[in-house]
This record gives C-alpha cells, structure tokens and sequence, in this order.
C-alpha cells in the first residue's frame, strides 16, 4: 500500500484523499492541516450562532471533469429550498434534481452581489462594462485603461505567469487595479509566482455585455453547497 500525504484540508486537499480512498487498499492517505478546521477558504463558520461563509465565492470551472465532479457529489436542486418557499422565489431549478427540504446532498442556487471597494468607490464584483464603472473609475484611469486594453489585444506576452494571462487578457492597467494585489492576498503570494494554467481554467474574458472581467463565474455562479 503506497502513503500519500496531502497538505491542506481545503477543497482540493480533500478531494484528492477522497479520489484516492475510492480505491479500497490501494493507499493510504493521511492529510495535514495547520488550523483545527477543514474546509480552507470555502468553509462555513459559526459565530455565535450565526453561520457565515469564509469568503464570497462562486463556482466556476472550465474543466468537464471538474463540473461531473460536483454534479456527482452535489446535485443541483431540483426542488425550492425552505427559504425560497418563505420568501416567495422561484431559483433555477434542475429537472429531477435533489430537494433541499429531504436530502443535504444537494448544490443550492442564491442570488447574491458582490462588490470591489478601489479607490473608496465600489465597483461590481465581476467587473462590468456600464457607465457607472466608468464613473467610478475617473477619465483618466478610464482612459488608460482603455488603452492598455487595446494594447495587450495587439502585443501578446509570452505567457510564463498568471500576471502574463491577466494582462494579456485585460490590460496592464486594469490588471494592476483590480486583479493584481486581490490574487497576492488571496492565495500568498504574486500572480508572477503562479503558474498561467491557473487562469486557464478558471478566468473568463472581457464581455461587452455588461457582464464581467470575471476570473470567477458563470457556470453555477449563484450556487453555493448548503
């Protein structure tokens, strides 16, 4: 029997022991967590009494297998959820999906809104093109922005770092404004420190449609586990 060590009980860290114990004695897993809690960043806390998430966090991934993945483990719900039904709102349902109300196996849909605060100004969390965005931003940095744009839409960078992806994808400008210090201080340490495959699966592109710069989002952007 082979002995893997896993560091971190996070969502990836617990997914990789769990393919792994799918294969009855063929390993043996033992996983590392420096807090007394697993979950990482995704988790839920209670706080007296009231349950609260880590962080605002959407699921997003461009990896077929990762998407299976969690339409295996948490269905999404086929079925209103107690809150829906008191509040008197119809979410996106999945025909033949679990209901929330019998099972806990089960992905919930919730609205939600996010926001950016830069420069004592909030900002859509994706990123939006509309007017108020512009606003917010000033003429200046908007203009900037717009050129730094069309920049990196005629001179691609060699991509060796998250850093060249961001900034072959948005702009110098807007890269350094809204993605470059959120990606140090979410994950500890520099977008040129990581690798691009990173934003490959999971960043979308710049959308005219009023939608986002996103490097979070769409595909169960409103479900969160129960």
């Amino acid at each position: 029997m082979k002995k893997v060590l896993i560091i971190g009980a996070g969502p990836a860290g617990l997914t990789a022991a769990y393919e792994l114990l799918r294969k009855p004695g063929e390993y043996e897993v033992v996983v590392f967590e420096e807090s007394d809690k697993f979950g990482g960043i995704s988790r839920t806390v209670n706080y007296k009494g009231n349950r609260m998430d880590m962080g605002g966090h959407r699921f997003f991934s461009k990896v077929p297998e990762v998407n299976e993945w969690w339409q295996e483990m948490l269905p999404i719900q086929g079925a209103p959820a107690k809150d829906d039904l008191m509040l008197d709102r119809t979410p996106t349902m999945q025909k033949g999906g679990p209901d929330p109300e019998k099972t806990d196996r089960v992905m919930l849909r919730r609205n939600r809104v996010s926001r950016i605060f830069f420069n004592q100004k909030f900002f859509d969390y994706p990123i939006t093109l509309k007017a108020e965005t512009f606003r917010n931003m000033g003429f200046k940095n908007t203009v900037e922005a717009g050129f730094s744009y069309i920049g990196a839409c005629i001179h691609k960078r060699k991509e060796n770092s998250l850093e060249d992806f961001y900034v072959n994808r948005f702009g110098k400008k807007l890269y350094s404004m809204f993605f470059e210090h959120y990606t140090e201080n979410l994950w500890g340490r520099h977008p040129s420190q990581i690798d691009p495959s990173w934003g490959a699966q999971r960043v979308k592109g710049v959308s005219t449609q009023g939608r986002d710069f996103s490097h979070r989002g769409v595909f169960l952007s409103e479900a969160r586990p129960r």
